[in-house]
Order: C-alpha cells, then sequence, then structure tokens
C-alpha cells in the first residue's frame, strides 16, 4: 500500500537567538505540517487546490501567508474534505534547555531532530494502515537546509533506534526523502497550510494584536491522525515534548487537547 508524505515548515529552525520584544532572533516556534496521500487520493487533491484558487482568484499563491483569513478558513474547510491525512510537529523553542546547549544551537541538527520525531509518528500511524518498507515516499519544500545530513541522520536513527518510538522507521527508506521547490508539486501548498495553521495557535505578535488564530486549526483537526480513540496529540500532532510545554494560551491549549480525528476513514 503505497504513501506520499508531503512536509513543509512554518517558522524558522534558528534556535541560537530567538526573538522577542526586545530584540530580533529567529521565530520562537518551529512547525512542521505534513499531508499523507494514497495515489488515488491525490488527484482529487489536486482538482481542490486549482478549484480553491480559481474560486479566490489567485492562481499563483504559494504560501498560506499569502491568503486573507476568509480564504484560509475556506482552504481549511476545502483540505478537511479530501481523503488525507494530517500530521504535524511544533515545538517552543524556549523549552529547549540543556539540548540546544548539546548541540551547540545548530539548526540543522534541530531541524534533523524535528523531522525525524515527526516521521516516527507517520510511519507509527501507517504502519497500522498496512504500509510495509519502501511503501513510503517523502517530499520535503526545499528550503536552506542541508538534506544530505538529515537523511544520513534519518539513516543513522532507523539502524540504531535508541528510543522505541524510532522502531517505526523501519518501513522508511531514507533514501526515499526527496526535496522541491514549491511551485514544482502543488500538494506541498497543503503541507504549508498545515505548517501555518499550527503555528498559528501560539503566533502572538503585535500585527495580531497578540491574539493567535486556533481557527485554521480546528478546521483542519478533524483530518489529523488520531489513536484508537481519535485523540490528536497522541497521534497526528507531536509536541515537543508536551502540550504544557508550548505554552499556549488556555483557551487554545483546550482546543488542542480537545482535538479529535475523524474515523475509521484514513
Amino acid at each position: 500500500m503505497k504513501f506520499t508524505v508531503y512536509i513543509d515548515e512554518s517558522g524558522e529552525a534558528g534556535i541560537a537567538k530567538i526573538r522577542n520584544d526586545a530584540s530580533r532572533g529567529a521565530s520562537p516556534y518551529f512547525v512542521l505540517g505534513a499531508a499523507v496521500f494514497q495515489p488515488e487520493a491525490e488527484n482529487k487533491a489536486r482538482q481542490t487546490l486549482d478549484a480553491f484558487k480559481q474560486k479566490i482568484g489567485k492562481t499563483n499563491w504559494k504560501h498560506a501567508t499569502d491568503l486573507g483569513h476568509s480564504e484560509k478558513v475556506l482552504l481549511a474547510r476545502s483540505i478537511g474534505n479530501l481523503q488525507v491525512r494530517l500530521f504535524a510537529l511544533i515545538s517552543n523553542k524556549a523549552t529547549l534547555g540543556i539540548y540546544k546547549e548539546t548541540i551547540e544551537a545548530d539548526p540543522q541538527k534541530f531541524y534533523n531532530k524535528c523531522v525525524s520525531y515527526l516521521l516516527e509518528r507517520i510511519c507509527d500511524y501507517l504502519i497500522t494502515a498496512g504500509a510495509k518498507a519502501d511503501d513510503i515516499q517523502v517530499t520535503l519544500e526545499r528550503r536552506n537546509h542541508d538534506y544530505d545530513r538529515l537523511i544520513r541522520y534519518v539513516g543513522k536513527v532507523k539502524k540504531n533506534p535508541l528510543n522505541p518510538k524510532s522502531f517505526s522507521l523501519r518501513v522508511l527508506n531514507p533514501f526515499s526523502i526527496t526535496t522541491k521547490a514549491k511551485g514544482e508539486e502543488d500538494l506541498l501548498e497543503i503541507a504549508d497550510f498545515v505548517a501555518h495553521a499550527v503555528y498559528q495557535l501560539g503566533n502572538k505578535i503585535p500585527s495580531n494584536y497578540e491574539i493567535p488564530e486556533p481557527r485554521y486549526f480546528q478546521e483542519l483537526s478533524s483530518r489529523f491522525a488520531g489513536d484508537t480513540k481519535g485523540v490528536v496529540t497522541s497521534a497526528g500532532l507531536k509536541c515537543i515534548h508536551n502540550l504544557e510545554q508550548l505554552k499556549l494560551d488556555h483557551d487554545v491549549e483546550k482546543i488542542v487537547r480537545n482535538a479529535r480525528a475523524r474515523l475509521p476513514n484514513r
């Protein structure tokens, strides 16, 4: 059973200096978003994206930040009707603690770790859906990362899994990880939007009056992967290292904690 995983990101992987009210720096959160399709579902997804672009009159947008609020809600609802499983990872960099020192604030090492964590979640879920060795193809949006280092890292974790959760990588061939520019693959736009939606859960900046926006996540949440009870935070959403450490507003944290996947469809 074949699956294609599209992954994009929101925020920066830099962790040496984090942006705050007093100084510039990298984003306080880093998010990876993923959309997982089986071959027969990809055509419908491409048609849905094309119809959305035609409806809003923006055929050349590539990133969720190019869209207005109502357009984002419409896109979220459109994605919610697709046969897709969504995944995301979110890290509040302020909680990295000694790990940041251990890796000497290397953004590539941080990025590699985050991608590996996300792939573990995805592979674990897809094993239950029937995935076997070499059934999974991964496409990342090409950005300013060293993807050879990433592939070697994932291969190392797969070969020597120190954490039981890493055993799920047994079905993933690290050399199936490829990159494409956003304009080369339309379905990366869905992964981009997933990452954007999750990032907005904690995004508090002057331009939004420090009011986070959970609406997009809420519209998407039923398409996230869930455990046997549908709990999204146990499968589709990886919080580093737990939901409390994200330091979300209380109302937003409650929305995330209560998010449930649509079952039993995959």
